[in-house]
């Protein structure tokens, strides 16, 4: 058996998939049941590369009479992606399953997979029948994907708009969740020009170079996921929209013991531990320091603060830091490098959450408030 360079480089990646899969078992963190999402999918990526490899060892009729069988694993891809993002970015959903009927046609077309086998070799016209099947395949799989990763990216969408509800800084895992779906829809671009070729809509490319593309798409996708969980295990989520807010509103509102007691708790936090320093911080965080829900400290934060916990942190850090410039410590050091001491875990946050407030930026409160002739460490 020879082995081209191209195939040799599929092996070692197939190689690098099996390691990660262990790998991510290891992880000393959360999100365990999203994690397994991961292994699932890199053992999808493993099989398809396999067949890559080995397909031009079999005898033809015997990979078009079998191949189609395994292909059940695929239909697979989009519920998974799903899952992985509503895991990923909502927390109380580690366990989240889709309900069965999504995976009807996984059981669909296992049930015609095993009619396949058994009937292939009474097929009459087998070239017609193969055309018909190889197209009827590529549609069903295309669509399966599509739609799953059309309700991923409305997930990822409701999380950009609402994690500022939640969260007191923007987390890196909104870039990697959106290079993550851009992968992921590339890759159904390219199948769907496999489609096209079929019928000779396109003829600028051919179907193997198609294949070839989406299987290194995929395996980017893979690694960027796999490389963010190994880095970054703990996503920071935010809660799950539920479709009865009217109800969820009236469920989650505190008494009026309780909203005094919330208010006194998040004061003495913010002001007395200055807790909000923590670069990390996020409303779950901050309900399990003070011993009550998140749910019942978004209630009180929107309806007596009126504020979103965003505003309510970067409000804090944003005093903190112009009382350090009242002390001229921006002369010993660079902005930037207080606002990470007062708790901003970036330059980008910093500077948003600071005009916002003050309607400045940090250098014209500066040049506003100091002697515009005192330098200043601005970086």
């Amino acid at each position: 058996m020879s082995i081209s360079l191209y195939e040799f480089f599929l092996v070692l990646i197939i190689g690098q998939c099996i390691f990660l899969i262990f790998a991510i078992q290891y992880i000393p963190k959360k999100n365990t049941g999203t994690n397994r999402i991961i292994q699932y999918l890199l053992g999808i990526y493993s099989f398809y590369l396999l067949e890559r490899v080995i397909n031009s060892e079999i005898p033809a009729a015997y990979f078009l009479k079998y191949a189609y069988l395994t292909n059940v694993f695929y239909l697979l891809i989009g519920p998974f992606v799903y899952t992985y993002i509503r895991r990923l970015l909502f927390y109380e959903n580690d366990k989240y399953h889709l309900k069965y009927f999504h995976y009807l046609p996984v059981v669909f077309y296992l049930i015609y997979g095993i009619f396949h086998i058994n009937s292939y070799d009474s097929i009459e016209n087998i070239s017609n029948y193969r055309t018909n099947l190889f197209f009827t395949v590529e549609i069903i799989f295309f669509i399966s994907i599509t739609v799953y990763l059309i309700k991923s990216y409305n997930l990822f969408y409701y999380y950009g708009k609402n994690e500022i509800k939640e969260l007191s800084f923007t987390p890196n895992s909104i870039q990697y969740i959106r290079l993550t779906l851009f992968c992921l829809a590339l890759y159904m671009l390219f199948w769907l020009l496999g489609i096209f070729e079929i019928f000779d809509i396109i003829t600028w490319i051919e179907r193997p170079l198609i294949y070839d593309i989406s299987c290194l798409i995929f395996g980017v996708l893979i690694y960027i996921v796999s490389f963010y969980n190994l880095k970054f295990p703990e996503i920071f989520k935010i809660p799950f929209p539920s479709n009865d807010k009217s109800e969820l509103k009236k469920k989650n509102k505190p008494d009026g013991k309780e909203i005094h007691k919330i208010q006194n708790l998040v004061k003495a936090y913010f002001e007395i531990e200055k807790g909000y320093r923590r670069p990390e911080l996020s409303l779950s965080i901050l309900a399990n320091e003070i011993n009550t829900t998140t749910n019942k400290l978004s209630w009180v934060l929107n309806n007596v603060y009126k504020k979103t916990f965003y505003e309510l942190v970067n409000e804090y850090r944003v005093v903190d830091f112009l009382q350090r410039i009242k002390e001229n410590k921006h002369k010993d050091f660079t902005l930037i490098a207080i606002a990470v001491e007062v708790g901003f875990n970036s330059k980008s946050t910093f500077y948003k959450a600071f005009k916002e407030i003050t309607k400045m930026t940090p250098s014209e409160y500066i040049r506003k408030t100091k002697n515009p002739e005192q330098p200043d460490k601005s970086g």
